[in-house]
């Protein structure tokens, strides 16, 4: 199914972020109508205007949506449960310093780039008919991880800030090549933006102003970490690992 598709809305979580924005740009250039679920809705708002500056007509939604709630992701999928979705793109991640559990009592960094993303995706997996798009934000931290059934039990001393994300990115990987087996109606891949000047790279550490000085100005702009999202999005197939402008086999 073309996103594209008149009367159909297509999902981006993390909307409010800056690969967020420039997705939803990219595709709204497109006509293609955006839900974007955001935590912090005052920061949706003004990615919101400042999208429709670009793309004055633009067709955008703002939803309230916490991957960290399994009450806040099913009261979203409750109001969208009407709508015509032709897909989602769960882009929205956290990186954590510390570390720390969800009143579910999952751990953080867990609870936003994996179960989250799952539990949201496997609740709109009803409503998404054959030909929709499902593209899950990977993280180039997830190619050197490992992954055992400990690691998803939660445990202090085994949680590290960049070794869980790594993880947790890697889970998601994985959640999406058995899912594309399980729904080959739908396709379903991968998007890893690389490293890119955003806030995520900021690890809330001593060494972050000489990280911004010395290592920031090499980074990717939001803009082309979005490229690869955006390509997975409108691509017409399955099992795809999109970086850059290019795919390999997931």
């Amino acid at each position: 199914m073309n996103p594209a598709i008149n009367g159909s809305w297509f999902i981006v979580t993390g909307a409010s972020g800056s690969i967020g924005r420039e997705v939803v740009k990219g595709l709204a250039g497109r006509g293609i109508g955006i839900i974007m679920a955001c935590r912090n809705l005052s920061k949706g708002e003004a990615v919101m205007k400042s999208v429709l500056a670009d793309v004055p007509d633009a067709r955008l939604r703002l939803e309230m949506l916490d991957l960290s709630s399994s009450e806040s992701i099913h009261s979203f999928v409750k109001r969208i449960a009407n709508d015509n979705i032709s897909g989602i793109f769960n882009n929205a991640g956290a990186i954590f310093r510390d570390f720390g559990l969800t009143p579910e009592g999952r751990e953080r960094t867990f609870a936003v780039n994996y179960y989250g993303p799952v539990e949201l995706t496997e609740a709109l997996l009803p409503m998404l008919k054959p030909g929709s798009s499902i593209v899950n934000m990977v993280s180039v931290t997830a190619r050197i991880s490992s992954l055992s059934d400990a690691d998803f039990i939660p445990d202090k001393k085994r949680f590290g800030q960049l070794k869980t994300y790594g993880k947790a990115k890697l889970a998601l990987l994985r959640y999406s090549r058995e899912l594309a087996g399980r729904r080959p109606d739908l396709h379903v891949n991968v998007a890893d933006p690389g490293v890119v000047n955003s806030n995520m790279i900021s690890m809330g550490r001593w060494f972050d102003p000489l990280a911004d000085v010395l290592f920031r100005p090499f980074c990717k702009s939001p803009a082309k970490g979005a490229v690869p999202a955006i390509n997975a999005i409108l691509y017409e197939g399955s099992l795809r690992y999109f970086s850059g402008t290019s795919s390999r086999p997931m």
